[in-house]
């Protein structure tokens, strides 16, 4: 609700990975948002990269490893993004707002990791 109200846009929420695969098929979204801490949250990153791999993900995680191996895969291959819990809500919602403009913080070109 406040996202929706912070940025005038409508969301869906899903809680399970059956849920994911209903919204991928019925439709399109121009960010997804998942919690990596949730169960099966990293499947749910590899179904959606399996759908759409230039789907934008927003993945908030307290996670240490990010769920690409890679960090140059991820930069030349996906459109994901990552913030570490917890995130106060405003920062989740400017990261929204100016996904495109937003560079993954993780990203570390020399080591690519």
């Amino acid at each position: 609700m406040l996202l929706e109200e912070a940025l005038d846009c409508v969301i869906d929420t899903v809680s399970t990975l059956g849920e994911v695969f209903i919204a991928f098929q019925k439709d399109t979204y121009s960010v997804v948002m998942i919690d990596h801490g949730i169960e099966n949250g990293q499947m749910c990153v590899e179904y959606i990269l399996n759908t759409d791999p230039k789907q934008p993900i927003l993945v908030v995680s307290d996670a240490i490893h990010c769920v690409i191996n890679r960090c140059e895969d991820c930069v030349q291959q996906h459109d994901i993004r990552r913030l570490f819990n917890p995130t106060p809500i405003k920062n989740i919602t400017r990261m929204l707002e100016g996904f495109r403009n937003y560079r993954c913080d993780h990203y570390d070109n020399e080591t690519n990791i």
